[in-house]
């Protein structure tokens, strides 16, 4: 009995993990101004209210709170889109947000200082968009550079801070980040490597996982280009000046009304998988014999077929990121394709480091 396994991963609480996220979009794209703004409506006429903004503002959630990742003019920037969740819960930014709330008509403008266009990025593109794309032409797409070896961040280093995406270049340029990064990694040239270079444009894929060209020069001088792929839930976006300017009839403010707030955002684990089973299969005489601990060990999810898990293997394949996984359980399919006489589902628990 040979069958195809979709792999589905169950989320019993909602998982946040300790990290955070970028700003602006990959390929440096944004004619959007700068300057995040929003405003909201009420009914509450009379009262005005003074706003205390917090001295330090620490959230988490999808990424999709703070990075707009559609294209065009319609785009909305980092600070838009700070500000738009700020008139959504005053009270995560403000003592007195509940209050806010009953403002009429009130708006807010944010600045955190993120570029508009990525200047620290350079060259090549990660994906040709061209209308010959399909070439997959290395002068024009660095993802399509010949040898590019995948390297999926491990879960062993350290989570980065960054500001804004230009930032992200910069932090992964300090001393030994990239080397420590490729060997926890287990890329085992980089101990003796003698250096490291980020090339080209990163690029965001699944809303989920940044994707950083990096060239390894080995001690014999050859090179290797490595696609170095970060979940964005190892990324956290710090910002220690961020200025919150709030406007309407009923807000009174003076010239020492507090303006700005420390803010740290964690950007979620996305419980999205991407698994694709490619050319590993997993056999079995009857449907009653299939084994979901060897199922695992077929498709090389597990390192033997008693229920010992390949976590690593698991997060690549699946493409959750800082997680670890249990409890496998495997379950025929209700709808199965025409092409198969037989799928299952694997389903996991999992919870975020």
């Amino acid at each position: 009995l040979t069958g195809a396994f979709g792999i589905v991963a169950t989320v019993p609480v909602i998982v946040s993990s300790c990290s955070s996220t970028s700003d602006n979009n990959g390929n440096g794209n944004n004619n959007n101004d700068n300057n995040g703004g929003g405003s909201g409506t009420d009914q509450q006429q009379g009262t005005t209210y003074t706003p205390a903004i917090k001295t330090e503002v620490s959230l988490s959630g999808s990424l999709s709170k703070i990075y707009d990742t559609t294209t065009g003019d319609s785009r909305k920037n980092t600070n838009e889109m700070i500000a738009q969740d700020i008139l959504s819960n005053p009270e995560d930014y403000f003592t007195n947000g509940a209050d806010l709330k009953n403002v009429q008509g009130w708006s807010v403008t944010v600045d955190g200082g993120f570029p508009e266009k990525l200047t620290n990025w350079t060259d090549l593109p990660y994906v040709d968009n061209t209308d010959d794309a399909s070439k997959k032409d290395p002068n024009k797409s660095w993802s399509a550079i010949t040898d590019l070896n995948p390297v999926l961040y491990s879960t062993k280093s350290n989570q980065i801070n960054i500001k804004s995406l230009d930032d992200l270049k910069t932090e992964l340029q300090k001393t030994d980040v990239l080397k420590n990064a490729l060997k926890d990694a287990g890329v085992s040239t980089a101990e003796t490597s003698t250096a490291f270079e980020i090339k080209n444009q990163p690029a965001l894929t699944n809303d989920d996982l940044v994707h950083v060209n990096v060239i390894e020069t080995k001690s014999d001088k050859s090179t290797v280009q490595h696609d170095l792929q970060i979940p964005t839930s190892d990324i956290n976006l710090v910002v220690s000046n961020l200025s919150v300017k709030v406007e309407g009839k009923n807000i009174e403010s003076t010239d020492t009304t507090k303006t700005t707030t420390e803010f740290n955002f964690n950007i979620g684990i996305d419980s999205t998988q991407h698994y694709d089973q490619g050319s590993a299969k997993s056999a079995a005489t009857t449907e009653g014999d299939v084994d979901v601990n060897k199922v695992l060990k077929d498709l090389n999810l597990a390192t033997d077929d008693k229920g010992a898990l390949n976590n690593e293997a698991l997060i690549k394949a699946l493409g959750i990121y800082n997680v670890t996984f249990s409890s496998p359980s495997i379950k025929k399919a209700t709808v199965t394709a025409r092409a198969f006489n037989n799928i299952f589902n694997i389903v996991f628990n999992f919870f975020s480091y």
